[in-house]
């Protein structure tokens, strides 16, 4: 599901009762200077602390038991999952978790704690303007990938590797497998020689592939990477006219890491 369908989701939930919703936005980046320590983990505990003292100080019995539940699960499982998590995480949950989503973001975001009727979603708002459904295109000699990425969030993969025998390219969805390929590695030489041949034609058949989905999918944003010659080939054919180029080679990278630098620019 695309984080727009989620977020819309999100704008028709409301509390239940005497429980409310926690919204909550935690800056982990392990590469800011200010979180070296793991200071994140201060901030959650912290952060979700001040919401049992003030339902306690306000003396709803019902209200503090659910939230005290709540806390200690968002606790363990937000810690649990150390190693996993990336630059923020976003959480909305109720005590009987009616409601439950929790996101893994690769941009920044500042932290914050909300307990309301309903949830606080400006900074995700302000993520999805920021970094709308977007597409990455990496252009290789022998293969192409296309990455889906929303709010720095990988949606979608697709692998696109040349065929000689049947003078076409190959669509293939999810992670990438180095068993793709195999069926050209025998005739690389043979495959050279066509490819330089036949270069202008075969690119210009997966630019329009490449469009179609663009088109198809809705993107807002489309980025340009891999080796220089082939890229400035693919460019010139490629029906949409407005991308933009970050000049590097990711080669083997994964998704991830291909997402963390278009966004770093």
């Amino acid at each position: 599901m695309r984080f727009s369908e989620k977020l819309n989701e999100l704008k028709q939930q409301r509390a239940d009762g005497s429980q409310k919703i926690l919204s909550m936005y935690l800056n982990t980046d392990r590469s800011s200077a200010d979180q070296q320590g793991g200071e994140w983990k201060i901030k959650l505990k912290n952060g979700l602390n001040k919401f049992e003292e003030y339902i306690e100080e306000m003396g709803n019995h019902d209200e503090l038991k659910g939230y005290r539940n709540l806390k200690e699960k968002v606790y363990k499982t937000v810690t649990g999952r150390e190693r996993e998590l990336k630059r923020s995480l976003v959480m909305f949950a109720t005590p009987d978790e009616k409601l439950w989503v929790m996101e893994d973001l690769q941009v920044p975001i500042e932290t914050s704690f909300h307990w309301e009727d309903e949830p606080v979603l400006d900074q995700l708002e302000n993520l999805q303007s920021n970094y709308p459904y977007s597409g990455i295109i990496v252009i290789n000699k022998e293969d192409a990938t296309v990455l889906e990425t929303e709010m720095g969030v990988l949606v979608d993969e697709y692998h696109y590797t040349f065929d000689p025998d049947t003078e076409d390219w190959r669509e293939h969805q999810g992670p990438f497998d180095a068993a793709i390929t195999g069926a050209n590695t025998n005739k690389k030489d043979e495959f050279q020689e066509r490819f330089e041949a036949n270069q202008q034609r075969w690119l210009k058949n997966l630019s329009n592939k490449v469009a179609k989905r663009a088109k198809k999918n809705k993107w807002q944003d489309t980025y340009l990477m891999g080796e220089k010659g082939y890229l400035n080939e693919f460019e010139n054919y490629l029906s949409i006219k407005e991308t933009k180029k970050t000049g590097k080679n990711p080669s083997r990278m994964e998704p991830s890491k291909i997402i963390d630098q278009v966004i770093a620019g």
